[in-house]
């Protein structure tokens, strides 16, 4: 019970994503250029080189985030804006991170998607909603944290890293960038 429960949690993730970047992106074009073909692409990797969808070897990992770095280069060029940024910075800073060593990308990634919203609590007229999403992701993160810890994906240092330089590099991304 416990381990489909974590199952559960982890399969998650993707689809958080994707209602994230529902609510803060009105535009069906980025919205499919900066969730579904990312998802396309690493799934289409797993598939390839015969891992699970969250690709457990950190050595698979890196092509399918080189691909995804030069295609973040090339949104960046076509849509020049906040989003397209956060992705190409994101994806950059984990593919240099897992040149070297294997983070959390479900916990980095749920990192992001909290400081997006709390970035997004800047321009929204909707403040009590976004908060109570914030609120809900970081209790999804912290089940996040430990469905990976219980399935043995990562150590708790990688869970702990993975997190923490999700939040990191997301609130340099809103100081600098913003």
């Amino acid at each position: 019970m416990k381990k489909k429960f974590a199952e559960y949690i982890s399969y998650i993730f993707p689809f958080l994503l994707i209602i994230t970047l529902i609510i803060a992106i009105h535009d069906i074009f980025k919205l499919i250029a900066l969730a579904i073909i990312p998802c396309i692409v690493w799934l289409a990797s797993a598939k390839l080189k015969g891992q699970n969808w969250d690709i457990e070897d950190k050595n698979c990992r890196i092509i399918p985030l080189i691909l995804l770095a030069v295609y973040g280069v090339i949104i960046c060029f076509v849509f020049n804006d906040f989003f397209s940024k956060v992705f190409l910075v994101n994806i950059i800073f984990i593919l240099i991170i897992t040149l070297f060593w294997k983070i959390s990308m479900h916990c980095y990634g749920l990192s992001t998607l909290i400081m997006i919203l709390l970035y997004l609590l800047k321009y929204s007229n909707n403040h009590y909603l976004l908060l109570l999403l914030t609120y809900c992701y970081i209790v999804f993160l912290i089940l996040t944290m430990w469905s990976r810890l219980y399935l043995k994906k990562h150590t708790l240092l990688q869970v702990i890293l993975g997190m923490l330089f999700g939040f990191l590099i997301n609130f340099l991304i809103n100081f600098y960038i913003c």
